[in-house]
């Protein structure tokens, strides 16, 4: 690999482990808090939701679920989803 491939590979690597994380509004500064404490701002981006479970974290990959929506789509469109 050139030094521009492992550039890419890293930044792939780097997009590829952002996560959301999804917490009660009351607690939201808290978690932030701590993600900037740990040093992870950079891979998780905190939100706050009132749908959120009490005591709860949710961890949101959107990545995925973006490829999961695009994988179900194409199936559609081919007529190849199969049902449960």
């Amino acid at each position: 690999m050139d030094f521009w491939d492992e550039l890419r590979f890293a930044t792939q690597v780097m997009n590829d482990a952002k996560r959301t994380l999804i917490c009660e509004p009351d607690t939201v500064d808290k978690v932030r808090a701590l993600v900037e404490s740990m040093g992870v701002a950079g891979t998780f981006e905190v939100i706050a939701s009132a749908a959120c479970p009490p005591g709860k974290i949710l961890v949101l990959d959107e990545q995925a679920l973006t490829a999961a929506q695009n994988q179900t789509l194409q199936q559609i469109a081919r007529g190849t989803l199969r049902r449960p």
